[in-house]
């Protein structure tokens, strides 16, 4: 039994001594960011003053819907990254392509089979069996 207990003990504090080693290699990313984002800030190299807190004042005073719409693509990057300028929702004339058109074909087939399968028990008591026989037993 006392064995048993001191080999416990023992993966216990084998697992502490790991997890006090690992601590810090298991950082958040957001304070890793901002870590590595202050050890790696530009300076202008100017002397000038007005330049300097002209940059300061920018870079606080751009919002964050700015930022945002300053890293999407444009329309003329998003055409020249799709195969064939054929993008989802892209405006212009609305066309009718293959898959469309396969989908008006299917959309009537599946609604009256949906129907039918809903209905069929319904339908089932009106059918005449009795001409068919009972099923081969052998």
């Amino acid at each position: 039994m006392s064995m048993s207990r001191s080999v416990v003990v023992l993966l216990a504090m084998t697992v502490a001594a790991l997890q006090l080693s690992t601590a810090d290699a298991f950082v958040a990313p957001s304070s890793r960011v901002q870590r590595l984002s202050d050890t790696s800030r530009t300076f202008p190299m100017s002397d000038d003053e007005e330049s300097s807190t002209l940059l300061a004042d920018e870079a606080t005073t751009m919002s964050l819907e700015d930022k945002m719409k300053s890293w999407e693509a444009s329309d003329e990057e998003i055409r020249a990254a799709s195969l064939g300028g054929v993008v989802p929702g892209g405006g212009g004339e609305p066309r009718t392509d293959a898959f469309d058109i396969g989908l008006y074909i299917a959309f009537p087939i599946m609604v009256i089979g949906c129907l039918a399968f809903a209905f069929f028990p319904f339908i089932v008591q009106n059918i005449d069996v009795t001409s068919v026989g009972p099923p081969p037993t052998s």
